[in-house]
C-alpha cells in the first residue's frame, strides 16, 4: 500500500513496526477524485447523514453515504486510469452492502458490459486478505447517542483501512466516530494531515 495509507495503522496497531515494500511514487493517487493532498492519497469525507435500521431489523444502512459512494466511484472512473474492477466499496454492515448493490444496479449495473462491471461491494469481513487499487469505505454509523456497535472492533477497523494500494476514501460521520478512541485517533490523524475532503460533499 501507499506509505501514507500504512502510516496510521502502523503506529496504532503495530507499534510503528510496519515497513513499506514500495515507494510513494509507485502508488500514484488515481485521477478523477479531487484528493486533499495528491501526495497523500487518503481522504476523509465527513458526511452529515443518518443511519437507519434495515427492513429486517438485522443491520444498519446510511443512504447519504451510499449515494455519495456512487458519486465517488463515478469520479474515479472519469479519471480514466482506474477500472471498476480495481475499486472496492467496503462497509462493516450487510444492510449497507444491500443498499449499495441496489444503487449501483440502478445507476448502471455490474453485469457483463454494464457500467460498473467488476466493481466489488463487500462487507469488511468479506475483504479480509484482499486488496484493491482504491477502497471506498462507508462507516455507516451516524446517530446522536454516539452508538457505534461493532464498528468499535479494532480488527475490523484495521482490515478496513489496509485494503487499499493507491487510494483510501473513507465516508463517515465524525461526530459519531469520535465516540471511539481508535476512530477518534484516525479522525485526528486525517485532520492533522490535511486529508479532510469537505469539498466532495458539494461537488
Amino acid at each position: 500500500m501507499h506509505p501514507v495509507i500504512r502510516e496510521w495503522p502502523s503506529e496504532r496497531f503495530y507499534g510503528g513496526m510496519l515497513e513499506d515494500g514500495i515507494k510513494a511514487d509507485e502508488r500514484p493517487a488515481p485521477a478523477g477524485f479531487l484528493w486533499p493532498n495528491w501526495d497523500a492519497p487518503v481522504a476523509f469525507v465527513p458526511v452529515d447523514g443518518s443511519e437507519d435500521t434495515s427492513g429486517d431489523g438485522s443491520s444498519k444502512h446510511n443512504y447519504e453515504e451510499a449515494t455519495l459512494a456512487v458519486r465517488i466511484v463515478d469520479m474515479l472512473l472519469s479519471g480514466g486510469d482506474i477500472t471498476p474492477a480495481e475499486i472496492g466499496v467496503v462497509t462493516p454492515y450487510s444492510g449497507q452492502v444491500r443498499l449499495l448493490n441496489d444503487l449501483f444496479s440502478n445507476a448502471g449495473g455490474r453485469d457483463d458490459g454494464e457500467r460498473y462491471h467488476g466493481l466489488e461491494i463487500k462487507s469488511v469481513d468479506g475483504y479480509q486478505g484482499r486488496e484493491k487499487e482504491v477502497i471506498v469505505l462507508s462507516a455507516v454509523r451516524a446517530n446522536d447517542s454516539g452508538e457505534m456497535g461493532f464498528l468499535t472492533d479494532r480488527r475490523r477497523l484495521n482490515v478496513a483501512i489496509t485494503r487499499a494500494k493507491r487510494g483510501l476514501i473513507l465516508l463517515g460521520n465524525p461526530k459519531t466516530l469520535r465516540n471511539n478512541s481508535d476512530w477518534e485517533s484516525w479522525c485526528d490523524w486525517a485532520s492533522e494531515r490535511g486529508l479532510e475532503a469537505y469539498h466532495v460533499i458539494h461537488m
